[in-house]
């Protein structure tokens, strides 16, 4: 019997707060409004409006099954906890809205799964964490906002974490949940 290669799968994926649909049509409103005044931009679709705790990238099945535990461990160790969407900003080539409160236990949340997939023989993430919400992205630096844009505040409650898959088209990503984790810490 001869040798016979089996080539992995591999999924591409990030873990993510998702949004309840409340908020994600407040932000689809934000959108429409930008869309007459700053030109050039890849607008996130409605669907696809999530906080990104950590972009992981391309995975094999024993890599995600790695991940779900880290998800698991994650949510054993966080309670739900609140918070607020309160302002826009940019980063060089994103537009966004920030979180206020409750951007520190967002922190506490990233850095806890960094520190998980660096014991897992994972990479490190290519950047700190930064608690947002990205609108649209820019292929041309925006050097100003417009100053009447406002956005929030907006309060809901984060009850648990995801990982999802993203598969890219033509038409743009389409993201999938693989694995929902509620945050149940044990008093």
């Amino acid at each position: 019997m001869g040798f016979r290669y089996v080539k992995e799968v591999c999924v591409r994926v990030f873990i993510a707060i998702e949004l309840p649909e409340d908020i994600k049509e407040e932000l689809d409103k934000l959108v429409n409004s930008l869309k007459h005044s700053i030109s050039n931009v890849k607008w996130v679709e409605r669907e696809n409006f999530h906080i990104t705790i950590r972009f992981i990238g391309e995975v094999g099945e024993e890599e995600v099954l790695k991940i779900e535990r880290i998800l698991d461990e994650v949510g054993s160790r966080f309670s739900p906890f609140e918070v607020e969407l309160n302002h826009m900003g940019k980063f060089p080539h994103v537009l966004w809205v920030g979180i206020e409160k409750g951007s520190d236990i967002l922190r506490d949340i990233a850095y806890t799964i960094e520190g998980s997939l660096l014991r897992e023989g994972f990479q490190p993430a290519d950047k700190l964490f930064s608690p947002h919400i990205t609108l649209g992205r820019v292929k041309k630096e925006i050097k100003k906002l417009p100053l009447e844009m406002k956005f929030g505040p907006f309060l809901y409650t984060v009850d648990s974490i995801t990982l999802m898959e993203s598969k890219l088209f033509p038409t743009g990503p389409v993201y999938t949940p693989v694995k929902t984790v509620k945050l149940i810490k044990k008093s």
